[in-house]
């Protein structure tokens, strides 16, 4: 039997989610990606002009389903965003 990381760590990262919002006028990028199971977590970044100007880590398990690491993709992403619009960031 071919212990579960080693299956695991033939995956490709996920392809992640970019989306521009605009917000009190300006323009944001909010990035989310995957770096793989070698290096198991999950960023959101949100660039203004090009400057990271928040980041969010999620560190998961290596072993965990796809689709988990999907529906924690979009979670964190759309947590970024719906906190963009909230004013969460204003500061």
């Amino acid at each position: 039997m071919v212990p579960s990381i080693l299956v695991a760590a033939k995956r490709s990262p996920i392809l992640g989610y970019n989306h521009n919002v605009r917000y009190r006028g300006l323009v944001f990028h909010v990035q989310t990606e995957d770096s793989g199971v070698m290096s198991p977590h999950l960023f959101t970044h949100m660039f203004h002009g090009g400057v990271i100007v928040s980041t969010r880590k999620l560190v998961y398990d290596a072993g965990s389903a796809e689709d988990s690491i999907k529906s924690l993709m979009q979670a964190q992403h759309k947590a970024v965003l719906k906190d963009l619009k909230r004013g969460q960031f204003d500061d």
